[in-house]
């Protein structure tokens, strides 16, 4: 019995070990190939660069989180943080090519250039960064020649504009000189000769010259220079109104550095601002104008550009930048006209309606309240130190809406011929358009009426150190810019003398028979401007 019963026991454990066997063999196979397949290398994960180089990254099988992932900052050391240039550097991002399906691949990193101007950071190509770092450290040489038409008092602060650029730019030298006479044509007459050492490389004036400037090949479209993101960021930094005023059939020409729009400016010591409605200013007129002791109602300077409030709110036109339609002699124009005439000039002293007297009229004190732009405050300002600015008043409900003119840097084709010159033409461009200081010592010394958004904005919370500066933006924002195309070069001179001529039957035979010329002698502008089209 014993050997039987331990027969079946030996096979018993004999099964049990060679189990046990086969078992442990299997375990340390698992373990073996899950050891081997641990020895492969993963990739490890991008690291921060310490510099503004490129990161370098192995493939991923997961595209990085931006979101996570702070993108890494260098500032080149200079005496001046506010105009810092900067690089940054982008986490890399998935290629767009077919990689294999197990894995995806990602592209080298880019670099991010950026140059940092008072409160903007904007976004540049890597030529023109390094060109700026050279110009900020001496390193690079080139003058460019920079030209406006200014009265006395703006080439002043021109001039201490152009010196703080110089200095914080050394390699750069502004030639200015102060007014060029004749402004348009001598940039024009410049650019026709070639003469690149004396023409103008940089100028600025009003931006319905850029339609002209343009098309005649004088001007150089911005973009062709400066990458899709830095039109990208210098859109954000002006009030739309005034980056859409730089541009022209699609390409932007000029940035805008102030604006301009005529107001309402009265004597604070002859009227109680604000005037709510024109229903009242017409009541103060009534009781200032009396020729005899030669006191009138309002000082205004009559000509197309300046009554133009008047014909916009009838619902009036001379020209459509859009359509490019004439409505010299629609209903809303000679409304606007006849309007003028019986609410506005029956108040003024006609005996001359030009500039200089009409200034004269409410410097002298000799009537409350006169129509202008912000480019007679100084002179104001001297005679009549009390004054209130505000956009003029509603006339029934309608907005009268006044032309405005946006002040724009346009770079010439000279500067084309030297990449250095067109690059320090551009940079000065921007610095002046952006450099808070700058602009802000624009308002306070000119009274400048500022187009880039931080300034506006510090503008409108300080308002009581900018009384006449709100004034003046109140205006602009009621506004209709002027047309840029050139063919409003052919309505400005009709449209003239078609006034001239409804004025002097006014002088000569009174309002009522002005009023019943007004319909045909737009009626016959209207047919000449439509003719001067036609002929190209």
């Amino acid at each position: 019995n014993q050997i039987v019963e331990e027969g079946p026991l030996m096979a018993s454990r004999s099964t049990l070990i060679i189990a046990a066997i086969v078992v442990i063999i299997v375990v340390a196979g698992i373990a073996w190939y899950y050891a081997s397949k641990g020895e492969e290398k993963t990739p490890p994960p991008p690291t921060t660069p310490e510099t503004s180089q490129p990161i370098q990254t192995t493939p991923q099988t997961t595209p990085p989180r931006t979101t996570s992932t702070p993108t890494t900052r260098t500032t080149p050391t200079t005496s001046k943080p506010t105009t810092t240039a900067t690089t940054t550097t982008k986490p890399p991002s998935p290629t767009t090519t077919s990689p294999p399906k197990t894995t995806t691949t990602t592209t080298a990193a880019e670099e991010e250039y950026k140059i940092v101007i008072g409160s903007s950071e904007i976004r540049v190509s890597k030529e023109f960064y390094e060109f700026v770092e050279k110009a900020k450290k001496g390193e690079v040489k080139v003058t460019i020649n920079f030209w406006t038409s200014m009265l006395p008092f703006e080439v002043n602060v021109m001039k201490k504009a152009v010196e703080a650029f110089e200095k914080e730019y050394p390699g750069i030298t502004v030639k200015y000189s102060g007014t060029v006479q004749n402004l348009k044509e001598a940039v024009k007459a410049a650019v026709v000769a070639g003469d690149t050492e004396n023409g103008p490389h940089i100028f600025t004036w009003a931006h319905d010259w850029t339609g002209e400037l343009a098309e005649g090949g004088y001007i150089v479209p911005l973009d062709k220079y400066l990458p899709p993101e830095t039109l990208e960021d210098l859109q954000e930094q002006y009030l739309s109104a005034a980056y859409s005023a730089g541009t022209y059939k699609l390409h932007l020409y000029g940035v805008p550095w102030a604006g301009e729009a005529i107001a309402l400016v009265c004597n604070a010591e002859m009227v109680k601002g604000p005037i709510e409605s024109f229903s009242q200013l017409e009541q103060i007129m009534k009781e200032h104008y009396n020729p005899d002791k030669e006191t009138y109602g309002l000082a205004y300077q009559v000509d197309p550009y300046h009554i133009y409030p008047f014909i916009t709110a009838f619902g009036g036109y001379y020209y459509d930048d859009k359509t490019g339609s004439v409505g010299v002699n629609s209903t809303g124009t000679i409304e606007g006209l006849e309007f003028f005439l019986s609410h506005i000039l029956v108040y003024m002293d006609t005996s001359d309606l030009g500039h200089e007297t009409q200034l004269k009229v409410f410097i002298e004190k000799r009537a409350p309240c006169i129509i202008t732009g912000p480019w007679n405050i100084p002179a104001i300002k001297e005679a009549v130190p009390k004054i209130f600015v505000q956009a003029i008043p509603p006339i029934d409900g309608r907005t009268p809406k006044p032309f405005s003119g946006i002040k724009l840097f346009w770079i010439t084709s000279l500067a084309e011929k030297d990449k250095d010159k067109l690059y320090a033409s551009i940079l000065f461009a921007l610095w002046f358009t952006l450099d808070d200081d700058n602009i802000k010592m624009l308002v306070d010394e000119a009274g400048f009426i500022p187009v880039k958004r931080s300034v506006v904005k510090y503008v409108a919370a300080n308002m009581d150190n900018y009384p006449i500066i709100g004034g003046f933006l109140q205006s602009i924002s009621n506004s209709i810019p002027m047309p840029k195309s050139p063919e409003m070069s052919k309505v400005w001179g009709p449209v003239a003398n078609a006034l001239s001529a409804i004025i002097t039957v006014y002088k000569e035979k009174g309002l009522q028979e002005a009023l019943d010329q007004v319909e045909p002698t737009l009626d016959k502008a209207q047919a000449e401007i439509l003719e001067s089209l036609k002929g190209g």
